[in-house]
């Protein structure tokens, strides 16, 4: 982040007058060849001529986009503005021996679970056990194909209600010879899990914090009787003297969905930043 946020200042710098170098892209992430960059609204006349001095001082990008609003909707995807270079929105993000092709307009993807999808990977890679795992919010399957790629013995069933998210998903299968080792499941993953899954699993993962909560006790439902972990996922607003794991697991603590099984925090932690005094948190839970 640090040499993201240089690039940026350095940019700003050559092509905004003094009196707006207070200003700030508000977000840059670089998914392949693709830039996708958040401008505010008070320095978005001059949005071209910032997509083209990034992309100078980036040559490998081809194209940069705006961001414009939050994420939204049903399939979790951003509003995008073409500001220079190449027109399109399809990238083949690489990270870890793995590529991933995704449509940046039609599709959720976040390079910032890196990290992430790298720790639960290896988890599954040094189980004592072959592994039945779910990823309910599997978007273009970047945590399915990882955990194949790391993990050889493990299975990975990967719904998502997206049909563009599972033409790319199926796409990155082929593409990093996972076939057989993920499953590509097109439904409403409570719905999935509840009919098909119930008492069978070892793991299940819950990458999407806005319906991680509500979908938690069909995820603890999937778990096998004789024990498993979900990987839960959660947003929360945390002031200085507060911890944002703490606050979580409280919550989760409460739901009233999870209390006819034995569920214990193996561990938790900070995922990222996601603005000021707000976070996203992974809660590591022990079912039995």
């Amino acid at each position: 982040m640090g040499r993201k946020h240089r690039i940026v200042t350095e940019t700003l710098r050559e092509i905004l007058p003094q009196s707006k170098l207070t200003q700030t892209v508000k977000g840059f992430d670089i998914i392949g060849d693709v830039a996708i960059i958040k401008i505010p609204e008070s320095i978005a006349d001059e949005r071209f001529l910032i997509a083209e001095a990034l992309k100078n001082h980036l040559p490998y990008l081809k194209t940069v986009l705006r961001q414009i609003g939050a994420v939204g909707g049903d399939y979790r995807t951003r509003r995008l503005e073409w500001l220079c270079g190449e027109h399109k929105t399809v990238a083949f993000h690489r990270e870890h021996g793995c590529v991933f092709a995704v449509d940046l307009a039609r599709t959720y993807f976040s390079p910032r679970l890196l990290h992430e999808r790298v720790r639960i990977a290896e988890l599954c890679r040094d189980s004592k056990v072959s592994e039945k795992v779910l990823n309910m919010f599997s978007g273009v399957g970047c945590f399915s194909v990882m955990i194949a790629k790391k993990a050889g013995r493990t299975h990975v069933y990967s719904v998502d209600l997206n049909p563009h998210t599972i033409r790319y998903q199926l796409r990155n299968i082929r593409m990093n010879n996972v076939k057989g080792a993920v499953t590509a499941v097109f439904g409403e993953s409570k719905r999935v899990a509840e009919s098909f899954f119930r008492g069978r699993l070892h793991r299940v993962l819950m990458p999407l914090p806005e319906k991680a909560y509500d979908y938690l006790g069909s995820a603890v439902a999937s778990i096998r009787l004789e024990g498993g972990t979900v990987h839960y996922y959660d947003f929360t607003h945390a002031r200085s003297c507060e911890d944002p794991v703490r606050k979580v697991a409280e919550k989760v603590a409460l739901n009233p969905d999870i209390q006819s099984r034995r569920v214990t925090l193996g561990c938790g932690r900070v995922v990222r930043s996601t603005g000021p005094n707000w976070y996203q948190v992974v809660l590591d839970l022990r079912v039995n």
